[in-house]
């Protein structure tokens, strides 16, 4: 391990030698004695030891205290003040200088070697602090997002990201005239106000506001802010992000779901009143098994986006019987066999008419499986239990229900009752159980009626 470097600077001979020897003795290299402070500042930009041991008092133009003044502040080398005596205005000057220690000759040498140790361990610490701050300073000043410091007395600092983003010049900001409440959007003063009066209980806050630039635009702003200091001398530092681009990107993103909701709904209706248009006695069928289809949802704690794909399909869950004869669907008798197989075929045909719509939602799906049942006696497809979209299953429940308590062609309404002995005699086997459940909880407790 490499030997730490002193410079001795002794105006008597004598003495430097005795602490020269000291210094060996004690494990230290002499980088090189002097005897003037001429000489020292010389010796110090030639060797650049670790840490200077320095005589107050020096013969000739130089004495210690400027010595040790030049050598701090060019070389940044920590100063040991050597002394046995010294007036009062002299120690005054040496204080001025920030020494790293004194040592009263004569001395010991445990004593200067505690004195040196801990002189230059203070030196290396203040150092790392220093380049911490340094680092911390530079980081603040290049931030891209605007930081302040704000005081009782008003704002302390502003770095110039913060400039950029108000429009205000710093020595504006920092000026005890300026009122920092005058930034603000006056809609948002009480919010500011009201997180003003937390400050220091909280450790940390993050909200958003308004902020008005010197030239009276308008920013949006996410801040976050932390209390710093003492609580009767509590400051508050913040981080302020100009979100507005990012607001405006969100907003116009709004709109455009919106426009593409109803353009998804514009196009829902279109199919259904062309479907009601062949068929007059289903008019309305479909939404009335909609609006019970997403009753059952709720009942059942579905998802918004459940609940919205199953609209959605409800509204057009019959749309393949656009394709089939209307001779047969306004027969007012029961249908042949083959008359039936060709109704049979409208899931299949809804489906492939729906599935070229990119809707958000399972929707060609849930069409094509909603006259699917539980032990896969249904069709298209003959799928069975979980197999089967659960919205395809409540959708399945809701139109049998619907279906059975309004009037077809081929015979009167036979009411809700009769529907729902019809799903209960069936529970678990065609139906769901949980989907006729909660079927049953709306009609029967929550007095669920069609309208």
């Amino acid at each position: 391990m490499k030997k730490k470097q002193i410079l001795i600077v002794e105006d008597e001979r004598i003495i430097a030698e005795d602490i020269k020897t000291s210094l060996q003795r004690l494990g230290y290299d002499v980088s090189g004695m002097t005897f003037s402070g001429e000489g020292a500042v010389k010796k110090a930009e030639e060797t650049h030891p670790d840490l200077v041991l320095m005589d107050i008092v020096l013969e000739g133009e130089m004495d210690g205290v400027e010595a040790a003044s030049a050598i701090r502040s060019r070389f940044d080398i920590p100063v040991v003040y050597l002394t046995a005596y010294s007036d009062k205005k002299t120690l005054e000057r040496a204080k001025v200088t920030e020494p790293f220690g004194y040592i009263l000759k004569p001395f010991k040498d445990k004593d200067l070697y505690t004195t040196i140790e801990m002189a230059i361990y203070k030196h290396k610490m203040g150092n790392i602090l220093k380049e911490s701050e340094e680092r911390f300073h530079s980081l603040i000043e290049n931030a891209h997002d605007a930081i302040y410091i704000i005081a009782p007395y008003g704002l302390q600092y502003a770095n110039p990201a913060f400039e950029k983003l108000t429009g205000w010049e710093k020595k504006e900001l920092c000026s005890r005239e300026f009122n920092f409440l005058n930034i603000f959007h006056p809609d948002d003063k009480k919010l500011i106000m009201e997180k003003a009066k937390k400050r220091g209980k909280e450790e940390q806050s993050s909200y958003e506001f308004r902020i008005i630039t010197k030239d009276g635009g308008e920013r949006i702003v996410e801040a976050t802010t932390v209390s710093i200091g003492k609580k009767r001398e509590a400051k508050e530092m913040g981080i302020l992000r100009d979100i507005t681009v990012r607001r405006m990107a969100e907003q116009e993103l709004k709109k455009s779901l919106e426009r593409l909701q109803k353009t998804f709904e514009d196009t829902i209706n279109a199919l259904v009143s062309a479907l009601e248009r062949r068929d007059p006695y289903t008019a309305g069928h479909q939404k009335r098994v909609t609006n019970l289809a997403c009753a059952i949802a709720k009942e059942m704690n579905l998802s918004k986006e459940q609940i919205n794909g199953l609209r959605f399909a409800g509204l057009i869950h019959d749309v393949g019987k656009i394709q089939i004869p209307i001779e047969i669907l306004i027969k007012p008798s029961y249908l042949s066999e083959i008359e039936f197989v060709m109704i049979k075929m409208h899931p299949q045909i809804g489906y492939e008419i729906v599935q070229a719509i990119e809707f958000p939602y399972p929707v060609a799906q849930i069409v094509l499986q909603h006259h699917e049942r539980m032990d896969g006696s249904g069709y298209p497809a003959g799928l069975s239990g979980e197999d089967i979209l659960l919205e395809a299953r409540i959708l399945a429940v809701a139109d049998v229900v619907e279906a059975m308590s309004s009037h077809r062609p081929y015979r009167p309404a036979l009411g809700s009752d009769i529907a729902l002995e019809e799903i209960a005699k069936h529970k678990g086997v065609l139906y769901d159980t949980e989907i006729v459940n909660a079927c049953f909880k709306l009609f029967k407790d929550k007095m669920f009626k069609f309208e």
